[in-house]
């Protein structure tokens, strides 16, 4: 597992998604293991360097045999990945189950992702390239409230945000959310309240009823905080992305906080963990479900994932080696991690449909829509193609 921990930005900033892969083989291990073998954790600290990334994957090509959870955002170099050898000698390539990706690892042909990539690779050359957009929140948002209009928030730290983020914000625009200002702002996550205060007098002059800040659980406290400052009244819908979906986020932003939403493509764990087993046992592994976060529950999957593929390469006293293992992930078409996450076609890299709206409501997240612990909103509706200008 290659993983940012030992970083000066975030110090330690996914040790609980190596914690989760960690507590993953011990669970798998206490049945017999995979392929009646013991599956060991090898950790390679990325630490937000490309450098320390680039020799993490030639470990990992020389030392095992897949890469699962990655969760390394200086991961820039793909020819070790896609050139990594057999021991025959052949370069097959070492698939790579990643918690997340931006371009161009999300669009490597080694690479897999639960939350898929869509269109948008095979058209990412094209002027005008089309991405798949989850568009289940803004479909709830606009059904719970009339005349929605406001501005979003993207990351700018890193040129591949504005590729993944914006299409998203302009088909739930075409919903019927309608742009204040600019409509997208760019902003840094490390930015501090000050930076915030022009966002909040646009928020104000146009008497915006929508917010979404695609940024950090951070941007989220202090935008809150300086609406608040500045008397901000109007916003009916503040929302967050799935980062914020954490206890900490109301131990950093306290009451202020209350209100925001948030849309999760997996099960919200703080309140269905007791619902399915397997989450379940990871909790019980972790020592408690404030050990988890979204960012380790992606991990997690990614490890059950990769479990499937095993099981399914050495079904029938089948082989198991990187070439069948690729095989079998690209034969995976229903995916759902036990339940933890609605059925998604892990072979074609295809985006899911299935969300869950949460609020946090006096401290507490909460489910919205739909409200049954366990479920998912699977309408094809909550997914769609928009086709925009990459510039």
């Amino acid at each position: 597992m290659i993983a940012d921990v030992d970083t000066s930005l975030v110090p330690g900033l996914f040790q609980k998604s190596v914690n989760a892969v960690d507590a993953w083989a011990k669970i798998v291990n206490s049945s017999g293991g995979l392929d009646g073998r013991k599956v060991v954790v090898d950790f390679c600290d990325s630490k937000l360097d490309p450098n320390a990334t680039a020799n993490c994957v030639i470990k990992a090509c020389q030392d095992d045999f897949a890469l699962v959870g990655t969760s390394a955002n200086a991961l820039e170099d793909l020819s070790d990945i896609d050139g990594c050898k057999n021991a025959a000698g052949k370069a097959v390539g070492i698939p790579n189950l990643a918690a997340f990706a931006f371009p161009p690892e999300s669009c490597d042909p080694d690479t897999y992702l639960v939350d898929g990539t869509g269109e948008y690779c095979t058209t990412a050359k094209q002027a005008a390239p089309t991405s798949d957009a989850p568009v289940g929140d803004a479909l709830y948002f606009l059904s719970q409230n009339k005349d929605l209009h406001g501005i979003w928030l993207y990351d700018d730290d890193d040129p591949t945000f504005k590729l993944t983020q914006t299409p998203t914000f302009q088909a739930e625009s075409n919903l019927g959310i309608k742009k204040d200002g600019q409509g997208f702002y760019a902003l840094s996550g490390a930015a501090p309240q000050s930076a915030l205060t022009p966002f909040i007098q646009q928020i104000k002059a146009s008497g915006s009823t929508f917010v979404y800040d695609d940024v950090t659980t951070a941007s989220m406290v202090l935008l809150r905080r300086e609406a608040q400052l500045q008397g901000v009244n109007s916003v009916k819908v503040w929302e967050c992305n799935s980062g914020c979906y954490d206890p900490s986020f109301y131990q950093q932003g306290g009451a202020t906080v209350n209100g925001t939403y948030a849309m999760l493509l997996e099960l919200p764990y703080l309140s269905d963990y007791t619902a399915n087993p397997t989450l379940d046992k990871l909790v019980t592994e972790l020592g408690g479900v404030n050990n988890l976060n979204n960012n380790a529950l992606g991990s997690f999957i990614d490890a059950l994932l990769f479990q499937d593929a095993v099981q399914k390469a050495t079904a029938n006293g089948g082989t198991l080696n990187r070439q069948t293992l690729f095989t079998a992930l690209n034969n995976e078409h229903s995916f759902t991690a036990d339940g933890i996450v609605g059925s998604t076609d892990i072979g074609n890299h295809t985006t899911t449909a299935c969300e869950v709206i949460v609020q946090l409501q006096n401290g507490v997240w909460q489910r919205v829509d739909p409200v049954k612990p366990g479920t998912f909103d699977c309408n094809a509706a909550n997914n769609t193609k928009i086709t925009m200008s990459a510039s």
